[in-house]
């Protein structure tokens, strides 16, 4: 996908980035007006706590800010009892990283464990950093300190406050989302998207909608919760039988027969087809499914009575497994190298406002080297972007400026800017975000540090420091990722394209199966891999392959007509697993095959030769026929590879 496709409007975009322009502009204001220090990284902490909802968004601002007073309370203690010992220091810096990075890696935690590290390694390397004229070290550390919480208190009530005011409910976001789903059904039946189109909606929405349901709890009744998470599993069920619809090769008349029964709640609840006698099997099989999965939303719609949720099972290993597994502590080993390089750099060479090189190791680490890579080029990039629009300003606007108000509106509009291109997709949001950062730390840096100054200043020397210091952060990571066990994004497809066949077992054996949703988030995050195979290469990576794409679509294909078995044979309440044992089987063999990080091989003649019966039931037999075809049609790649070593290396 093309980046004038990432940056094309799409519906919200324009309210997400202009609120998270004037949330920011709000907080420069307030800081400005109070005199609080860091105007410029109080109003970045906007991109961390943004969400579309209010719910979310006030959630996350309340988190943050227990979140800084906890971090105040434990490092002034903490750095009390190093102050004097520098190797202390710096072996503390190591351990707080390390765990920090493991945690982040390891665990749903994710990006607060980053942010805890962050916060508290700043802290304790804070006497190398901050140069006031405050003659006690000790009353100079404990004011630096004490600013903290202010900084981000004061920028997450703003937040807070706002979302409130002006904020979207949850719910409403959470069914707009859901609109957005059945508008793609209806495009995709009626020709206006096409397959590829509609299937990177299908794997792309679970995670989307998954992150707007932590809060959408919170605005509404149990009652209603329900019904929305019923409709958004059936929702996926449908998207999926459309899939499968695709799949099947279904012609124009049918599909504008199940297009015209999207128009209303009525005709939804009473869809129907009604086959030609001469169409094929799998189109009359994956015809009916549609249709039944259309019922089924509009009887949630028209506030019938609500399906049963299917049994899931869980994932995982226990916190034994995560402790063996390497991946996760070689990763926070090469995040806390590239960490305290970056320490002993800007204090080695006493260059001190370069200290962002040391900011950036920890948000530009990702778990695979082509997410890394990819990462820390957007992050100079937008830096660069940024820097540029800055010096622009400061030389040419800043200087016809008189007061805040028109301050207010530089902000506004770069802000907006950045949350336009923050709003798109993984492959250019990092970009906006350190668009925004990069302006921030040289106009709002100029015009006031530490509360010591709140007039305009054409110092560019701090300023430029810190830009350095995100390139050098970000090739300091760049070293550390690629010399030290690189991962690459191999390993990540392979799992999600594996645990896909696992379900699509599990599922013909009338097991518990992986949610619907969770598989389909691991097979968008499969394909959203494959487009930073250049950022691999270059690196000297072997990369993704045309291979390891074709099995991820294969998989996508798989699980789509196996949904549609499935879902049949459900309606049917049909128990009896035996003629589906060896087809299942293979599938389970298919995932053992990926959960080693190989392509599975062709077995066109151990599924042709299985001589289990499938069911008597024509339309089954025909998915079933095609499921065994496609099993049949895996191609190998002219070497075969494992990623074993990458894992255990």
């Amino acid at each position: 996908m093309s980046i004038l496709a990432d940056l094309a409007p799409r519906p919200g975009r324009f309210r997400d980035a202009v609120s998270i322009g004037g949330l920011c502009t709000a907080i420069v204001v307030v800081s400005m007006t109070l005199r609080i220090p860091e105007a410029g990284l109080a109003a970045y902490l906007v991109f961390f706590a943004y969400r579309p909802d209010a719910n979310g968004t006030i959630a996350v601002a309340v988190v943050f800010v227990f979140l800084s007073i906890f971090v105040v309370a434990v490092s002034i203690p903490m750095l009390g009892m190093v102050l004097d010992n520098p190797p202390a220091r710096m072996a503390l810096v190591a351990g707080i990283t390390f765990v920090g990075m493991w945690l982040a890696s390891a665990t749903p935690l994710g990006p607060i464990a980053s942010t805890l590290a962050f916060l508290l390694t700043f802290l304790v390397i804070l006497p190398d950093v901050v140069n006031l004229p405050i003659p006690n070290e000790v009353e100079l550390l404990t004011h630096s300190i004490a600013w903290v919480a202010p900084i981000v208190i004061i920028a997450m009530i703003t937040i807070g406050v706002l979302a409130y005011l002006f904020g979207r409910n949850a719910i409403g976001v959470v069914e707009d989302r859901m609109a957005e789903r059945l508008s793609a059904v209806s495009d995709r039946l009626a020709g206006r998207m096409d397959a590829a189109a509609f299937a990177e909606i299908v794997t792309a929405a679970p995670a989307k909608v998954e992150d707007l349901e932590k809060f959408a709890k919170l605005s509404t009744s149990k009652a209603d919760w329900n019904r929305l998470m019923a409709l958004d599993r059936e929702l996926l069920e449908l998207m999926l039988a459309v899939a499968a619809f695709d799949e099947a090769e279904a012609d124009p008349q049918t599909r504008t027969m199940l297009e015209a029964q999207l128009a209303d709640v009525q005709s939804m609840t009473r869809a129907s087809i009604t086959m030609a006698t001469e169409s094929r099997p799998l189109v009359a099989a994956t015809a009916e499914d549609v249709a039944a999965c259309i019922r089924s939303v509009g009887r949630i719609l028209n506030g019938e009575r609500l399906p049963e949720a299917p049994a899931t099972a869980k994932e995982g290993g226990g916190f034994r497994s995560l402790l063996l597994e390497p991946r996760h502590w070689q990763f926070a080993t090469k995040v806390t190298l590239a960490v305290m390089a970056c320490i002993f750099l800007f204090t080695g060479l006493d260059w001190v406002s370069i200290h962002t090189c040391m900011i950036t190791c920890y948000y530009v680490s990702e778990a695979t080297l082509g997410e890394s890579v990819h990462k820390m080029t957007l992050r100079m990039v937008g830096c660069l972007i940024g820097a540029a629009l800055a010096a622009l300003s400061l030389i040419y606007l800043i200087p016809l400026m008189n007061d805040v108000g028109q301050l207010a509106l530089l902000v506004f509009v770069v802000a907006s800017i950045g949350g336009w291109i923050g709003m798109g997709s993984e492959r250019i949001a990092y970009a906006g975000f350190q668009i925004v950062l990069a302006f921030f730390l040289v106009v709002l840096d100029a015009l006031g540090a530490f509360g010591l100054n709140f007039g305009p200043s054409y110092d560019f020397e701090p300023a430029t420091g810190r830009i350095l210091g995100i390139l050098f952060g970000s090739l300091a990571c760049a070293f550390a990722f690629v010399t030290l066990w690189p991962l690459p994004m191999r390993v990540d497809v392979a799992d999600g394209i594996g645990r896909t066949f696992r379900a699509v077992a599990a599922g013909l054996r009338r097991e518990p199966a992986t949610g619907r949703a969770e598989i389909l988030a691991g097979l968008g995050r499969a394909r959203d891999l494959q487009d930073y195979t250049l950022f691999e290469r270059a690196v000297e990576v072997d990369s993704i392959t045309p291979e390891w794409c074709a099995a991820t679509d294969e998989a996508f294909r798989t699980l789509a007509i196996a949904s549609v078995l499935e879902r049949r044979r459900a309606r049917r309440g049909e128990t009896d697993v035996a003629g589906l044992t060896a087809l299942a089987g293979a599938f389970e063999q298919d995932a053992d095959y990926f959960a080693q990080g190989l392509l599975a091989p062709r077995r066109e003649a151990a599924i042709a030769g299985a001589t289990d019966p499938v069911a008597a039931d024509p339309l089954d037999a025909a998915l079933v026929k095609h499921l065994q075809e496609i099993a049949g049609c895996r191609t190998v790649p002219s070497q075969a590879e494992s990623l074993q070593p990458a894992l255990s290396s």
